[in-house]
């Protein structure tokens, strides 16, 4: 480990604020500790005994740039963000009756098509906004399907892909004031918020009134349904709904309401009312600031705006702070305003700003702390936080480090998958032993259940007693001859060397000296019985279900 040096734009204000505030960085990590902690964020696997024999290996000072450029826009790459853009959508084919695996296998590819090329994530945003068609013949349209309030009144669906299209691309949570006005409610949450009123909204979500979603079934007994998007030439925001059904929202009064867009009063140019709110979204400057908020996040696990869908718009700007005791809620402003401005500069592309946070040296401080830790030194990002392993990198990092996987048997696939990480949605695979693992673990379902990565006992409980992770421990005996123990077994390798590869398979660092005087003085039994037994302990390990 070393001084943390200052490697771009980042350094310069993360690491210029903590010295102004007196306080030391936690120091740099090791080229161990880094290969594993990179290759999680980027492509959510972890290194192989060969990769990171190959990194400690390379002498070049310019090994660690060289490694991220060597990621980015690896198939691994794609796969992993092609999820993490799918978990922003909420990509499921079951939401109700209306998605379909159709619907859902076209919208996977199409952010897949868009992680790979590395189109900017302006015209992303604009196409799913505008998006019209057919659900099972495009991508795109499904953005809007999903966003259907089924059974609900119709201006719920416009509220609801609202709220999503503000919480997704600008940061915004705008669903309180669906309901109500801000005032008396919001005051002590958001001051933006706080002086919107309902009609502010209902405004804003005018910009859907002319959406019209036809629902065809798709087969003889309307089980499946798939939806046919267009837009009316005329129509705007009302609040007449049948009595007998009003939706879970309070009456709306007064109307009808034509679009305002709410964040600084423009009206569209033309009746394509959807096609003008793209336009107004993905020009606003706060559409890139909530978007390397978001990216930020992935890779320092906390925003800069923290939550990262928890903006509050009137606390952004130091030379025009809130009143007292608020505080500006960006930890580092400037930061955030260049990071925006390389992001647009930049045309939109996600991979220079990726590539822009995992070069920093701020991304490489370690996790542990030398001296005494305050909380005060986390807004200055002093340390790493760890984050524990989604559902899909623990399923994929245990089939990789004991070389025991099968494969998965998706609809609309051509191919089986070979990771957990390439499924196109939660409810895969469907009929398969992995599913208990990655309920578990909270891959959730986008719908009735959200996506958790917090940790419980069931968890603790499953790797250690169930047969899914356990089996894979297993070597030759117990039938499975091709195992990573089955093959130490076998193997000619010394007891040192079989325990040194098992670390290096699941941990990706080698065995501390008393971690290998343990298990050397401990081996009970054949030399198969005790290898398994370290492969089960390992899998236990927080080490390896954390990415430190």
């Amino acid at each position: 480990t070393h001084t943390p040096q200052r490697v771009n734009l980042i350094d310069d204000h993360i690491f210029s604020k903590m010295e102004a505030a007196g306080i030391q960085p936690a120091p740099i990590i090791s080229d161990q500790e880094f290969l594993r902690r990179v290759m999680l964020d980027l492509t959510g696997r972890i290194p192989t005994p060969e990769q990171v024999r190959t990194f400690l290996n390379d002498g070049r000072a310019t090994k660690r740039s060289r490694l991220i450029q060597s990621l980015i826009g690896s198939d691994a790459f794609v796969d992993f963000w092609t999820k993490f853009f799918a978990n922003q959508f909420q990509v499921t084919s079951q939401y109700y009756n209306l998605i379909g695996i159709p619907g859902r296998n076209l919208f996977h590819n199409y952010l897949r098509d868009f992680v790979e090329r590395d189109r900017p994530y302006r015209d992303v945003a604009a196409e799913l906004m505008s998006a019209s068609g057919d659900t099972h013949q495009l991508g795109p349209p499904n953005f809007l399907m999903r966003g259907m309030q089924q059974g609900d009144p119709i201006q719920d669906t416009w509220d609801f892909l609202t709220n999503r299209v503000t919480t997704i691309f600008l940061g915004v949570q705008t669903q309180c004031v669906s309901c109500h006005d801000g005032e008396g409610h919001l005051e002590e949450i958001n001051l933006y918020l706080a002086a919107r009123e309902r009609t502010d909204f209902m405004r804003l979500s005018a910009f859907f009134s002319r959406l019209n979603i036809a629902q065809v079934a798709v087969d003889a007994f309307g089980q499946q349904q798939k939806g046919i998007v267009i837009d009316r030439p005329a129509g705007a925001y009302h609040g007449i709904v049948e009595p007998e059904n009003p939706g879970p929202r309070p009456p709306r009064s007064g109307g009808p309401y034509t679009p305002l867009y709410m964040f600084d009063g423009q009206r569209p140019q033309s009746g394509a009312w959807r096609e003008e709110l793209a336009r107004l979204v993905t020009g606003d400057r706060q559409f890139a600031r909530a978007t390397v908020n978001y990216l930020w996040a992935h890779f320092f696990r906390v925003g800069i705006v923290d939550p990262p869908d928890g903006w509050d718009l009137n606390r952004i700007d130091p030379s025009n702070p809130p009143p007292a005791p608020w505080e500006v809620q960006p930890t580092h402003p400037a930061l955030l305003e260049a990071l925006t401005d390389e992001f647009i500069a930049g045309n939109y592309r996600i991979r220079p700003i990726i590539r822009l946070l995992a070069e920093s040296g701020a991304y490489q401080l370690s996790s542990r702390y030398p001296g005494e830790w305050k909380p005060e030194y986390a807004p200055l990002f002093a340390k790493h936080f760890p984050r524990r392993l989604s559902a899909e990198e623990i399923y994929d990092a245990m089939s990789q480090a004991t070389l025991f996987s099968r494969p998965f048997f998706v609809d609309g696939f051509e191919q089986p998958l070979t990771r957990a990480m390439q499924l196109p949605d939660p409810s895969e695979p469907r009929y398969d032993a992995a599913q208990s693992l990655l309920a578990f673990f909270g891959i959730g379902d986008w719908w009735r259940n959200p996506r958790t990565s917090r940790s419980s006992v069931i968890q603790v409980l499953f790797m250690m007693n169930d047969y899914e992770p356990n089996q894979r421990t297993f070597g030759n005996s117990h039938g499975w001859g091709s195992t990573r123990v089955a093959r130490l077994t076998a193997s000619v390798v010394t007891d040192e060397e079989a325990v040194q590869e098992l670390f290096l398979a699941t941990l990706g660092r080698d065995p501390a000296q008393d971690e290998l005087s343990t298990v050397l003085d401990h081996r009970k039994g054949d030399r198969e019985q005790w290898l398994s037994d370290v492969q089960w302990a390992l899998l236990n390990k927080a080490d390896f279900l954390f990415n430190y």
